[in-house]
C-alpha cells in the first residue's frame, strides 16, 4: 500500500508540474507573438522540432532511475 501512496504523489505531482509549464509556455508563445489581430501560424517543420524536443526531455525524465541504479552498482 506505500508504493500506491508515493506513486499517487508523483503523478499528482508531475500531472501540476506540467500543467503549470504548459501555460506558461502557452504565455511565452502568446507573448512573443507579434500582431495580435492575427493568430500565429506554427510552420510543420517547427512543429516537429518542439516535438522532438519534448521527447528528448521525456526520454531524460524516464531514464533518472537508470542513473540511480548504475550509482549503487559501483
Amino acid at each position: 500500500m506505500n508504493n500506491l501512496d508515493w506513486r499517487n504523489k508523483v503523478l499528482l505531482a508531475g500531472g501540476a508540474v506540467g500543467a503549470l509549464l504548459g501555460v506558461v509556455a502557452a504565455y511565452l508563445y502568446v507573448n512573443a507573438v507579434e500582431s495580435p489581430e492575427d493568430p500565429p501560424e506554427l510552420s510543420p517543420a517547427e512543429a516537429v522540432a518542439v516535438g522532438l524536443a519534448v521527447l528528448g526531455v521525456l526520454r531524460q525524465i524516464a531514464s533518472l532511475p537508470e542513473g540511480k541504479k548504475k550509482r549503487k552498482v559501483r
